[in-house]
């Protein structure tokens, strides 16, 4: 996928969320949160950078509207690289994901421990390099440089542990999510600290 189209997406969802605040709607909650994360198929660590909106339909329930940007920074792995090669495996995208969530446990303290699972679609894209020399290893590797592009329908799921702070409109989280493709379910791992602001009405 093009740079230029993903932009368009991102424009677009943030338009709506921006529509969203416009209209005073009650029950809204909007987050902003950043983190670390793993990539398990490319054995990658990266940041992550999210926004969401979560509109409530009850004291537990919740449905969510997310938007996840993910970029490799690093390996955790040098296999099949010669001595003074840099490893050149990378990873990033974005997660369009709406979930429902389910509060499972609530402290009258303000303290509630979530779960949130849905969908979520991935546009964005690796490369890496591979040992291409099946039949003769005797030879050494003949490493060469791949690259795949995404634009794919996965799940998700994602714990989330919340809590209160001195101002009764904005609360403090943490939260660590998982994304599978494939029939791989740790395919992606996020853990990331939220800040939570309400919006409209109670």
């Amino acid at each position: 996928m093009k740079a230029n189209r993903l932009f368009l997406i991102l424009f677009l969802f943030i338009g709506v969320q921006v529509f969203s605040f416009g209209q005073v709607q009650p029950k809204l909650q909007y987050s902003i949160g950043a983190g670390g994360s793993h990539d398990g198929n490319n054995m990658l660590y990266g940041l992550n950078f999210s926004n969401e909106l979560n509109y409530r339909l009850g004291k537990r329930t919740s449905l969510n509207a997310g938007l996840l940007f993910y970029q490799s920074i690093g390996s955790l792995e040098n296999n099949n690289l010669t001595p003074g090669q840099k490893n050149r495996n990378h990873s990033s995208g974005f997660f369009i994901t709406p979930s429902f969530k389910y509060t499972f446990f609530q402290r009258p303290s303000g303290f509630n421990l979530s779960l949130a699972v849905g969908p979520t679609l991935q546009l964005g894209g690796e490369g890496y390099i591979a040992n291409i020399n099946f039949f003769n290893p005797e030879d050494g590797p003949n490493l060469a440089s791949f690259t795949d592009s995404y634009q794919r329908i996965g799940i998700f799921a994602e714990l989330e542990a919340e809590w209160k702070t001195k101002n009764p409109n904005v609360r403090n989280a943490v939260s660590l999510a998982a994304t599978g493709f494939d029939d791989y379910l740790r395919w992606y791992v996020h853990a990331s600290y939220k800040i939570s602001f309400g919006i409209g009405k109670k």
